[in-house]
C-alpha cells in the first residue's frame, strides 16, 4: 500500500513541476525577447506616506515620476523636490550606476526563476476559473529535501514555502505567496542572514494582449548582513494603466512624464 502510494504521489509530481517548468520558461522567454516598451502607473510608500508614480520603460532603462503624495497633485515645493531627484538621478554617473544595478537585478532574478523548479515539491490544491476564461491551478510548494542550491540568491528557497497560482491555459505564473519557516543564508547581492517569517508575495497578469506583468509586489523581510548590520525590507506596490510606448529617447521620456502631471492623468489613481 505505502509503495502504491509513493508511486501516486511520484506520478502527479512530474506533470505538476513540469507545468511550473513551462510557465517560469515563458517568463524567461518574455525577458529575453523584450521588444515592446510600456508606461504604467505605480502606487508606493515613501516614509508610509503612499504616492502614485507614472513609469515609463525605455531603452535605456526605467524613469519615474510622481504625480501624487498622500492621494494630492504635488505642491509647488514638492513638484521642486520630484524635479530635483529626477535631474540627480540622471546625472550620467548615477543613471549609469542604476544600469548595472538593472542588469544584475535581472540575472539575479533570471538564475533564481530556473532554480524554482527543483528548489520546490508541489501539490495541488485546486483550480478556478479567472475572469478572462483562463484556468488556473493553485499549488503549495515546500523546500524539496536534498536540493543544492546552484547559485547564492536561490539559497533563500531552503527555508520557504507558500501557494502558487498558475494560468494554464497562458502558461504564466499569476500569483506567488512564499514565506520563510526558518532563516536562511542569503546572496541577493549581499552576504548575510534572513530571519524566519519573511514574507513575500508576486502577482502577475496580462495587462495588454500577449504582455504579462507584475500588478502587485509585497516584500516584507528582516536579517542581518556581513554580521553587523541589519536588514530591513518593506516594500508595498501595485502596477496599473500598463500603456504600450515607442522606444524613448531620456528626453523623449522626460516630456511624456512632464505631460503625466496634468489633472485629468493624476486623478487615475487604483
Amino acid at each position: 500500500m505505502l509503495v502504491a502510494l509513493c508511486h501516486a504521489a511520484a506520478a502527479q509530481q512530474t506533470p505538476l513541476q513540469e507545468l511550473v517548468r513551462a510557465a517560469i520558461q515563458n517568463e524567461i522567454n518574455d525577458d529575453s525577447a523584450h521588444s515592446r516598451f510600456f508606461s504604467w502607473k505605480e502606487r508606493k510608500y515613501r516614509d508610509n506616506v503612499p504616492l502614485v508614480q507614472r513609469v515609463v520603460d525605455t531603452p535605456g532603462g526605467d524613469l519615474s515620476r510622481v504625480i501624487l503624495i498622500n492621494d494630492k497633485p504635488l505642491t509647488q515645493e514638492q513638484r521642486n523636490a520630484e524635479n530635483e531627484r529626477i535631474r540627480r538621478m540622471l546625472n550620467p554617473t548615477l543613471w549609469r550606476r542604476k544600469q548595472k544595478e538593472q542588469r544584475e537585478d535581472d540575472e539575479r532574478t533570471h538564475r533564481m526563476l530556473v532554480a524554482i523548479p527543483e528548489a520546490f515539491d508541489f501539490v495541488y490544491l485546486d483550480s478556478v476559473q479567472a475572469s478572462n476564461g483562463h484556468k488556473l491551478i493553485h499549488l503549495r510548494f515546500t523546500a524539496r529535501p536534498g536540493f543544492v542550491p546552484p547559485t547564492r540568491e536561490s539559497m533563500v528557497f531552503t527555508g520557504m514555502q507558500g501557494e502558487m497560482l498558475i494560468d494554464e491555459t497562458a502558461r504564466h505564473i499569476a500569483k506567488i505567496d512564499g514565506s520563510l519557516f526558518k532563516d536562511v543564508n542569503f546572496g541577493w547581492g549581499i552576504l548575510g542572514r534572513l530571519y524566519k517569517g519573511g514574507r513575500f508575495v508576486v502577482e502577475q497578469s496580462e495587462v495588454t494582449p500577449s504582455h504579462w506583468d507584475t500588478t502587485r509586489m509585497i516584500l516584507h523581510f528582516d536579517g542581518k548582513a556581513l554580521l553587523f548590520k541589519s536588514i530591513h525590507i518593506d516594500d508595498n506596490s501595485t502596477s496599473w494603466d500598463y500603456q504600450p510606448v515607442p522606444p524613448m529617447s531620456v528626453e523623449q521620456a522626460l516630456q511624456y512624464l512632464a505631460r503625466s502631471e496634468t489633472p485629468q492623468d493624476a486623478r487615475l489613481t487604483h
